[in-house]
C-alpha cells in the first residue's frame, strides 16, 4: 500500500499545527503528489503527513522525491553565508524566501537588512513608512523612528518569527534579529546531525524564545540568572539573556534544549513545572549543540567553540559517581543552588554525553542514541537499568574509561 490514513488523535503534534499548512511535498512512484507537513521526516520506513485536518501514512519506499520546508530553510542560510557581503544579494533572498514558501524568513531577512543597510525594498517589503530621510517602524499602535524603536521595546517587546523559532525581545532589535536567525540555524543543524539518531520530529510550530536584554531583568530559576526552558504545559518557552551585546548568552543551548521537547519529549507533569523527563540528557544533548555552533551573530555556522579542554578538566578534577548523575534533578541539581557542586554537574553532563557520542566508538554511540530515544521519546526517563540495558554495562563500569577519556581530551 503506498499510503494510509491515520486517525487524528493518533498523531502526536499539536491539534492546529498544520491545518493550513500545504508547504511539504512528496512525490509518489505512481505519480501521485501528496502536500502537507512530514511529521517525521527521519523515520526509516513510514512519513506520517499532516494534511490538514488529516494524518496520511506514506510508505518511505514508494516516495521518489519530495521538498521540504526543511530543506529549503537549510538552502536559504547556505545563500545568506554565501552572499553576506552583498547588500544587493541580501535582498534577493528576501525575494527568494517569499518565492519558495518561506514568507516568516523573508521578513525577519528583510527586517535586518533594512536594519544594517537601512535598504529601500526592505522598508517597502516591511511596509514602512517614510517621514523625509527617516523611516518609520510600526510597534505597539505608533510609528517610531529606528532610534526610538528599542527603547520602546522595553515596555512593549516585539515578537519575531522565523520557521522553526520565534522570538520575543525587549531590546537591540539588530541583535534579535541576528539571534533568530542563529536559532534557525540550530534546528537545521540538529535535524542535519542529531536528527536521524534521534527519530527528531519537526515542530510544525515555531518554537518560542524570549531574551531579556540583561540578566538584572531576566526571571531567573534559582538563586543566579541562567538560561533555562520551559516546558509545555508551563510556558513552553526558552528563556535567556544578554551578557555581551553579540548574541544571547547559551542561546543555543536553550534553543537545542527546546527542540528537543518538541521533537521528543512533549509536555511534562502538569502540577509539577519543575518536571523534567532525564535532566543530564536533555542538558548534555543541548549542551553538545551550543559547543558545536558558532561563527558571527546573524551567521551561525558548525564551528566548534573553545573550552572543551577546560571544561574536561573541570569534570575531571572534581569527585562525582555517574550513576549519581543519571538520577539528578533538573532543578536542584543545574539551578537552584550557585556552587561548585552544581557546575560539576554541569561539566560532568556535558562531558558524558559528548563521551558517549564520541565517533571514536561507533558500537557505544549507536547504543548511546538507543537509550536516548527510550528515555526521551518512550519516556523511560533517567532509569539506570533503561541505561544499562541500552549501552549494554552498567553506569558504574563507565566511570574508569569516561575519566580516562577526561584526561586526555584535557591534556593530562
Amino acid at each position: 500500500m503506498l499510503f494510509r490514513r491515520v486517525l487524528p488523535f493518533l498523531a502526536l503534534l499539536p491539534s492546529l499545527a498544520c491545518q493550513d499548512d500545504l508547504r511539504d511535498v512528496v512525490r509518489l512512484a505512481n505519480g501521485k503528489e501528496l502536500r502537507g507537513r512530514i511529521v517525521d521526516p527521519h523515520a526509516p520506513a513510514e512519513l506520517l503527513l499532516a494534511q490538514g485536518g488529516k494524518r496520511i501514512r506514506v510508505d518511505r519506499t514508494q516516495i521518489v522525491a519530495s521538498e521540504l520546508v526543511g530543506d529549503r530553510v537549510r538552502e536559504f542560510l547556505d545563500r545568506r553565508l554565501s552572499l553576506r557581503s552583498s547588500v544587493n544579494g541580501q535582498w534577493i533572498l528576501v525575494e527568494w524566501a517569499q518565492a519558495n514558501g518561506l514568507p516568516g524568513l523573508a521578513r525577519v531577512q528583510a527586517t535586518d537588512l533594512a536594519l544594517r543597510s537601512d535598504d529601500e525594498r526592505a522598508h517597502t517589503f516591511l511596509g514602512h513608512r517614510k517621514k523625509g530621510a527617516q523611516w518609520l517602524w510600526p510597534h505597539d499602535g505608533r510609528w517610531l523612528s529606528r532610534e526610538d524603536l528599542d527603547g520602546a521595546l522595553g515596555k512593549a517587546p516585539m515578537v519575531l518569527r522565523g520557521e522553526r523559532f520565534e522570538l520575543r525581545c525587549d531590546g537591540s532589535l539588530a541583535t534579535n534579529v541576528a539571534a533568530l536567525l542563529d536559532l534557525e540555524r540550530l534546528g537545521d543543524w540538529m535535524h542535519a546531525t542529531l536528527g536521524a539518531d534521534l527519530q527528531l520530529r519537526e515542530n510544525l510550530q515555531p518554537v518560542r524564545v524570549a531574551t531579556w536584554r540583561n540578566g538584572a531583568a531576566f526571571p531567573k530559576w534559582g538563586f543566579r540568572p541562567s538560561p533555562y526552558y520551559v516546558p509545555d504545559p508551563h510556558g513552553d518557552e526558552a528563556r535567556a539573556f544578554f551578557i555581551l551585546p553579540d548574541r544571547p548568552y547559551k542561546l543555543f543551548l536553550v534553543g537545542a534544549h527546546a527542540l528537543l521537547y518538541h521533537g521528543m519529549i512533549g509536555s511534562v507533569d502538569p502540577r509539577d513545572e519543575r518536571d523534567r523527563v532525564c535532566a543530564w540528557l536533555e542538558l548534555g544533548l543541548a549542551s553538545y549543540a551550543e559547543a558545536s555552533l558558532g561563527g558571527d551573530p546573524g551567521f551561525a555556522t558548525a564551528f566548534p567553540q573553545p573550552g572543551l579542554e577546560i571544561s574536561a578538566l573541570q569534570a575531571e578534577a572534581r569527585s562525582f559517581k555517574l550513576v549519581n548523575l543519571l538520577h539528578l534533578p533538573m532543578y536542584t541539581g543545574f539551578y537552584q543552588v550557585d556552587n561548585a557542586e552544581t557546575d560539576t554537574w554541569w561539566h560532568v553532563a556535558a562531558m558524558f554525553t559528548r563521551f558517549l557520542l564520541d565517533p571514536a566508538t561507533p558500537a557505544q554511540r549507536t547504543a548511546f542514541f538507543a537509550f536516548a530515544r527510550k528515555s526521551l521519546i518512550e519516556r523511560k526517563g533517567d532509569s539506570s537499568s533503561v541505561f544499562d540495558a541500552a549501552m549494554g554495562k552498567r553506569v558504574e563500569e563507565l566511570e574508569a574509561p569516561f575519566r580516562t577519556w577526561l584526561r586526555k581530551l584535557a591534556g593530562n
